[in-house]
């Protein structure tokens, strides 16, 4: 199998914000990687270069390249700030990786092999970030690329995936469901959806939405933790497509309690740090712990982050994009990689 290529289509200089009125000057790329499919990625850095090493951003479950940046408030950007050669990836289907009328993923370890591919390409040896079902895909990944040449130097799983429904009864009933439909629905893996119109509506009812965050066992985030402009911002642009397929294969998850990449997860001695939300009601702490507990790094940290111990609770959303997150999730994790 040939190496995968990196090919850069765009530069330009930007000055963009990192949170709120503090802003910063970036040099942004778009990249291809070869395929297939071909995928895109977004590279930012100093316009000095970078002076550390690369860090590989991965969305989660029907999501894009926005979970890393909006207009006010860009982790993307901080990491580049801070010396790093970030690359912001689309997964296939995803974003402008949607390219040539190509469908997504026919399988969750498609994604896998995105991650994969794309630190197989880069330039050097990179940390890998992953939120939501982006951390279950660099959990993936990094099994496949341990002990090679382009081992990750680092894990980072932001509210990340890896047991499924075990603490929300809501998802897990969902996901038993869809499990038993699932051989009886001929064709229904091959349905791609278009989550950008959920988002769009989800940001225009905000003000229900928000409220309906304190109890509601699907919330994406806890009330109040973002402001009302830049979450409509963010669920409007940020929501993307998805494959039935990959949620069917999360609801065999959620009906069985496997994850595909389990044993060989627990032989990956990788730097692993996995940070949760107190009020994350898609990943509450007791499904995204397992992969904590789970690992076979000799070097593994977890964080929960709540009220007690960071000014506010935390939901899914708010890990990356709430007002306290430079403040508490940044920090921690730009921590963490300083130390590696």
């Amino acid at each position: 199998m040939s190496e995968p290529e990196l090919q850069r289509l765009s530069r330009v200089v930007e000055t963009t914000a990192v949170h709120e009125d503090d802003v910063t000057e970036v040099v942004v790329e778009e990249w291809s990687v070869s395929g297939p499919p071909e995928l895109r990625l977004t590279r930012r850095q100093s316009p000095d270069g970078p002076s550390r090493p690369p860090v590989l951003l991965v969305h989660g479950f029907a999501q894009n390249r926005f979970t890393w940046h909006t207009s006010r408030r860009s982790w993307a950007t901080a990491l580049a700030r801070a010396g790093h050669d970030v690359w912001n990836l689309e997964l296939r289907g995803h974003g402008r990786s949607r390219v040539d009328g190509q469908l997504g993923a026919e399988a969750f370890a498609d994604y896998v092999e995105d991650v994969a591919r794309v630190a197989r390409a880069l330039p050097d040896r990179a940390f890998m970030v992953g939120h939501s079902l982006g951390g279950a895909a660099i959990y993936g990944a990094a099994t496949q690329l341990h002990g090679g040449p382009h081992a990750p130097r680092g894990v980072v799983g932001i509210g990340a995936v890896y047991s499924f429904g075990r603490g929300n009864p809501v998802l897990k009933a969902a996901g038993v469901l869809t499990h038993g439909l699932s051989t009886r629905v001929p064709g229904l893996s091959r349905v791609q959806v278009r989550s950008r119109l959920f988002g769009r509506a989800l940001g225009r009812m905000y003000a229900m939405t928000d409220v309906l965050g304190y109890a509601a066992p699907v919330s994406g985030w806890w009330p109040g933790s973002i402001e009302p402009d830049l979450l409509a911002e963010r669920l409007e642009e940020g929501f993307d497509w998805t494959s039935v397929r990959v949620w069917q294969e999360m609801a065999r998850w959620a009906a069985t309690g496997e994850f595909d990449y389990d044993d060989a997860w627990q032989k990956t001695d990788v730097p692993l740090l996995v940070v949760l939300g107190d009020k994350d009601h898609l990943l509450p702490p007791q499904d995204g712990r397992v992969a904590y507990e789970r690992s076979g790094s000799s070097d593994r940290t977890l964080q929960l982050m709540s009220k007690w111990d960071h000014d506010v609770h935390w939901g899914h959303l708010d890990l990356v994009l709430g007002k306290r997150a430079p403040q508490h999730v940044w920090s921690l994790v730009q921590a963490w990689l300083d130390a590696r």
